[in-house]
């Protein structure tokens, strides 16, 4: 992972954090705590990793961890992106609940092959985006003649 996506990264799960209820906070507070004894205590190896998976498992701390990790990936893949890339993205989605993975035949030069339509359709979405806002940039520059 780069710099720039840890740097992404890291708000997104503190604003994630930021969005839990009360409860839960205090839930995913006390396993973190339960995590950091157990790693600054004797236990090694695959004892560790037992000791963790139990801790988490009576804390109840899953779900609320689950619930913001789902916030944080939510924040990361959809709301810090332009609305280019959710228009392929929701297009990609689309396709492929539409038609599954159905495919289509291209014959470049000669040599056939075979893509399938969610791929098609999702770089349609993204070039239909692209084209918008250079068409959008193109119409607000003054003209000079």
């Amino acid at each position: 992972m780069s710099e720039e996506q840890e740097d992404a990264a890291v708000p997104a799960i503190q604003q994630a954090l930021l969005r839990a209820p009360p409860g839960e906070a205090q839930l995913l507070m006390g396993w973190m705590r339960g995590l950091r004894e157990i790693g600054q205590g004797e236990l090694r190896g695959r004892h560790k990793a037992a000791a963790q998976l139990a801790l988490l498992r009576d804390s109840k701390a899953a779900w609320p961890l689950a619930k913001v990790m789902g916030r944080a990936l939510k924040i990361v893949a959809w709301d810090a992106r332009s609305w280019k890339l959710r228009l392929g993205v929701l297009a990609v989605v689309g396709t492929f609940a539409a038609v599954g993975n159905a495919g289509a035949g291209i014959v470049p030069l000669g040599g056939g092959i075979g893509l399938p339509l969610w791929v098609l359709v999702g770089g349609g979405g993204v070039l239909i985006g692209l084209l918008a806002d250079l068409i959008r940039k193109k119409t607000k520059k003054p003209r000079t003649h």
